[in-house]
């Protein structure tokens, strides 16, 4: 009797929660959590960012772009100041071109000497040599000084070697939107061992370790990789980029794709300023050998990198790296023995070009480096000063 007795109550006790409970639901308590207010939406918008010499950047809406048509419709902000709400249009120095551009029209305009003072004076053929005469003239005059594009490699990862298409369309905007010219490596060792690399920090250290292996600085400014991880809703992959002097990371990015492995594009983040500016200020290099002919030199690099007839070019004979005493880690190297500067005169195959020395270089050598070094780059970081010959 008992036990049923016990039993009856405990139901009762359970009934009587349960209709408090109802109740209370019903009514519109504050401190009590309610469905609409519990449930926060969820915005598919993807907040874009980037990294760049360990600032975090996010894409915003340009506030200028509503009352200025020729602006960017987004600009990039560091992160903080996007947090705070409050941000101005984000601008960095750009090198500027050591000679202004000069640009011809496309129909060269006719001197008032060389049209006929009357008919019958001067013959259409006559004409016709003046005009293609002045042609050349003009484009002998036509001073461009374009922005050398540095170099990057692309360090072999599992991605990279699974997905070659991604590969593809990354390289192709990249040199559409930065200054920069991707190669990829024919090494068979490297990729070999690429096909096992999947963990950001693991192709890091190998990229670091194989950049430390180098007796001489290797023919890149930038070493790039990608990764990828999972997500709910996408397959996201970020191109990770190295200092080719220092062996850190500078800079990242992410891209994505859907679930389907369809890629979303842009790849590369729509006016990537601060990618620019970290190109800009990276100093430029490139391998110079001797000919047979007097004065007369080969360099490893042509109009895939940008040069120009003229380009001014300065030789050095060495390059020391630099170590930290304690860690023995690289910080970079140094151009040592400046031999003189040559000046680019002629292009041949894909990527190569001869230099002419404006004065004799003070001896002679079999290879030794060409530089180009952006304004004040010696005073930002020791890995790219400059020791004059003693």
């Amino acid at each position: 009797m008992n036990y049923k007795a016990q039993r009856q109550l405990t139901g009762l006790a359970l009934s009587l929660i349960i209709a408090s409970l109802l109740l209370l639901a019903g009514c519109n308590i504050p401190f009590l959590p309610r469905q609409e207010i519990d449930s926060f939406p969820m915005d598919n918008e993807l907040i874009e960012t980037m990294e760049v010499e360990g600032i975090l950047y996010t894409l915003v809406v340009n506030p200028q772009a509503a009352g200025n048509p020729d602006a960017p419709a987004a600009i990039w902000v560091p992160s903080s100041a996007y947090q705070r709400g409050s941000y101005e249009v984000y601008t960095e120095f750009l090198p500027e071109p050591e000679e202004h551009l000069e640009v011809a029209s496309a129909e060269p305009a006719i001197d008032d000497t060389l049209a006929p003072a009357a008919p019958g004076e001067i013959s259409q053929d006559e004409l016709a040599a003046a005009v293609l005469s002045r042609e050349e003239e003009l484009k002998d005059n036509l001073k461009v000084n374009l922005m050398l594009r540095r170099r990057a490699l692309l360090f072999p990862s599992r991605i990279s070697i699974i997905r070659p298409e991604i590969v593809t369309l990354l390289s192709l905007e990249l040199e559409d939107k930065l200054p920069l010219r991707v190669n990829e490596t024919r090494d068979p060792q490297l990729l070999q061992q690429g096909r096992l690399l999947l963990n950001r920090s693991e192709i890091t250290k190998r990229a670091q370790k194989w950049l430390q292996n180098q007796e001489s600085p290797t023919p890149f400014q930038f070493i790039i990789f990608l990764d990828s991880s999972p997500g709910r809703n996408f397959q996201f992959y970020t191109c990770t980029w190295i200092d080719a002097q220092t062996g850190n990371r500078v800079a990242t990015f992410t891209f994505r794709a859907n679930l389907e492995g369809r890629l979303l594009r842009p790849l590369v983040p729509e006016n990537p300023v601060p990618l620019q500016n970290l190109i800009n200020s990276t100093s430029w290099w490139c391998k110079i050998r001797s000919r047979q002919e007097a004065d007369n030199y080969l360099l490893e690099a042509g109009h895939r990198s940008d040069l120009d007839y003229g380009r001014k070019l300065t030789v050095f004979r060495k390059a020391v790296p630099i170590k930290d005493p304690r860690s023995h880690d690289r910080l970079g190297f140094l151009f040592r023995e400046a031999l003189g500067v040559v000046n680019v005169v002629d292009f041949f195959a894909a990527d190569s070009s001869l230099a002419q020395a404006q004065t004799p270089l003070s001896t002679t050598f079999k290879s030794a480096w060409a530089v180009a070094m952006p304004a004040e780059e010696s005073e930002k970081s020791p890995a790219a000063a400059v020791i004059p010959a003693e």
